[in-house]
Parts: structure tokens; C-alpha cells; sequence
């Protein structure tokens, strides 16, 4: 396992994700589903994340 490629998702994931307004709204005002597809298909931090796991494969 790439134990580089998990620790730079964890950094990015606690900078980026932990706190963040935009997938706490989309939460709050559609469900966790649609919140998920926004961050793994429309977010840049999501996008950058779902490479590096592409990566693990």
C-alpha cells in the first residue's frame, strides 16, 4: 500500500474537507448523496482526492 499517496488524501481531506461550508449546505439542503456527488465530481479538492485514490488501485 502507498502509505504517501493515503497521507497526502488525509491532508487534503483535514485542510479542505473537514470544515467545509459548501458540502455542510448541500447536507443540509438536499441529502448526503447529492453532498457526495458534489464532492467527487465538482469540487476541485474532491477531484484531486479521487485521483490519488485512483492511484491505490
Amino acid at each position: 500500500m502507498n502509505f504517501k499517496t493515503l497521507e497526502k488524501i488525509n491532508q487534503l481531506e483535514a485542510r479542505y474537507c473537514k470544515n467545509c461550508l459548501i458540502k455542510k449546505i448541500k447536507r443540509d439542503e438536499e441529502s448526503r448523496t447529492q453532498a457526495h456527488k458534489f464532492c467527487i465530481s465538482e469540487c476541485s479538492v474532491g477531484l484531486k482526492i479521487r485521483s490519488h485514490g485512483n492511484q491505490l488501485q
